[in-house]
């Protein structure tokens, strides 16, 4: 089991415990708040889904940038997969 200081993450990896400690690093926080930030973000945004359309939650006054919307997409995308894997 691969751990960050009090954070217990199954099957993860070294690998990828020590790319979220980098990225952690660069972004100026801990790996612990910057997995919280992910989850809270992620959170967020199914909640922003139960409640508004696809055109809402990509509006101009939503999405900053295409970077952004990108994002939003290849976690969508990321989740759909995940959950059609589960289901076999």
């Amino acid at each position: 089991m691969s751990t960050i200081t009090g954070l217990q993450l199954p099957r993860l990896g070294k690998q990828k415990m020590a790319q979220i400690a980098s990225k952690a690093k660069r972004l100026g926080m801990t790996p612990q708040r910057y997995i919280r930030q992910l989850i809270e973000e992620d959170l967020a945004l199914d909640e922003k889904a139960k409640t508004m359309s696809f055109a809402q939650i990509i509006s101009p006054a939503n999405v900053a940038n295409e970077a952004v919307l990108d994002q939003v997409v290849d976690e969508a995308r990321a989740r759909h997969h995940s959950n059609s894997r589960r289901k076999r």
